[in-house]
């Protein structure tokens, strides 16, 4: 009892700095003490409780941050620790650290990947859940089903980025670094963006797009594209942005191209887009009908559009094969 009060005691008085003044002690003392039995073929006696008692120190500081109710402390601590414990110990030592830092990323993984599902499912509406069945059984005919995508507001393009690794092949002829030099930029961020400067700049090559890596893609890039691409083909795309009373305004058609590269949510005109710039079939499919965008194109890709699904309203996911 007197012991177990004691270790308890020490829990609780154990600062963050104390418990990595006395790590770094015994890690010292350790390296040490491994010098001494190198050629030895058993551990000393001494090398043992060493090793026993930095294990005990860190098991018991690890307790004590997972119950600390202080969410930055209890962040910040838990990052120095994982710091640590990257330090070779001993064989033993560094086996028992690597397998608690990956215990702690997959549980920490674990925990989103459920908080994120609980959320889904708790946006989702009767209707919603209604119209989704009566999708999965018309892709079921098809030998098709749903594949989820995230409800963040990039889900039309999450869903083609999706589609397009599905569909991947060994070799590209193009990569993300032929983009950046398109831009003469050694990275890429929407933030930075200023759309004026495509206004009127037609040497844009978008047919590297073709046939690019999709992983060196992501939802930024292909807003990015869509805007400048609809900016660049008013010809195509004005009578489905404008309205009567607008028609001749240009700051019109220049704000929805802004829309979309400052996130708002895909639409019939975004996919037109994306399949012109991509030269790829985007199949839609949708419980009322299933439309195909870019019907010349050989290579085809399946997304599906939900009505009521969330909450929030409209949504897209991408449509991959059953398995048999």
């Amino acid at each position: 009892m007197l012991r177990l009060k004691m270790v308890n005691e020490e829990k609780e008085l154990m600062s963050y700095h104390e418990y990595k003044r006395r790590v770094k002690k015994i890690t010292e003392e350790l390296k040490r003490e491994k010098k001494k039995t190198i050629n030895k073929s058993k551990k000393s006696e001494n090398l043992l409780k060493l090793e026993e008692e930095l294990n005990r120190l860190i098991v018991l500081y690890n307790n004590k941050g997972s119950n600390n109710n202080k969410r930055g402390e209890g962040e910040e601590e838990k990052e120095e620790i994982e710091k640590d414990n990257n330090l070779s110990f001993t064989d033993n030592l560094y086996s028992y650290n690597e397998i608690s830092k990956k215990m702690l990323k997959n549980k920490k993984k674990t925990q989103l990947k459920e908080l994120e599902e609980e959320l889904n499912e708790k946006s989702k509406n009767k209707i919603g859940e209604v119209e989704y069945n009566e999708l999965l059984e018309i892709l079921k005919k098809l030998n098709k089903t749903i594949y989820s995508i995230a409800p963040d507001g990039n889900c039309l393009y999450e869903s083609i980025l999706h589609q397009l690794r599905q569909r991947r092949t060994n070799n590209y002829e193009f990569s993300r670094r032929d983009f950046l030099n398109q831009l003469s930029e050694d990275n890429f961020s929407l933030e930075k963006v200023d759309l004026k400067n495509y206004e009127n700049k037609k040497n844009f090559d978008f047919t590297i797009f073709t046939d690019i890596n999709p992983y060196d893609l992501n939802s930024e890039i292909l807003r990015f594209l869509t805007a400048i691409y609809i900016l660049q083909n008013e010809e195509i795309f004005k009578y489905f942005i404008y309205n009567e009373d607008d028609y001749a305004d240009n700051d019109v058609y220049f704000s929805y191209c802004q829309g979309i590269t400052n996130g708002v949510y895909g639409s019939e005109i975004e996919i037109k887009a994306l399949s012109n710039i991509l030269q790829k079939k985007i199949t839609v499919f949708d419980t009322n009908m299933n439309i195909s965008y870019g019907e010349d194109y050989e290579k085809e890709l399946f997304i599906c559009f939900h009505h009521n699904l969330y909450a929030l309203g409209k949504h897209y996911n991408s449509v991959i094969d059953l398995q048999t």
